[in-house]
């Protein structure tokens, strides 16, 4: 019987799905004569965690900076909201004051014309 890899990757994924099987499935192939078979299948489960963690690394990075990507974005769209408050309440003071110079304005004119 040939192992290969992906002889020993079918066995680590059935171990997945049913606890126990990789030991009933190596007790098996010890029985038949392949007596490295568990020291086969313990090289690859290592190698292969090695590999997934190493991959997850990987992804716990690049989602890191996706979240500081859209916490950066969140704190510039706050900033521009708050300058737009800002703003809006600058225009409605300066509204007001004009208002309140065209009313003494026209104050001022109403009085010139009593005074002639």
């Amino acid at each position: 019987m040939k192992l290969t890899k992906n002889f020993f990757m079918r066995i680590y994924g059935y171990e997945i799905t049913w606890p126990g099987f990789a030991e009933q499935a190596l007790t098996e192939l010890e029985k038949a004569g392949c007596s490295k078979a568990r020291d086969y299948y313990q090289r690859f489960v290592s190698e292969y965690e090695q590999e997934h963690e190493k991959a997850m690394k990987n992804v716990a990075e690049w989602y890191r900076k996706q979240n500081e990507k859209k916490g950066s974005e969140g704190v510039r769209k706050q900033q521009e909201v708050e300058q737009l408050t800002k703003k809006s309440q600058l225009l409605k003071k300066k509204l007001q004051l004009l208002k309140q110079k065209k009313t003494e304005q026209s104050q001022l004119v109403t009085m010139e014309k009593q005074d002639q």
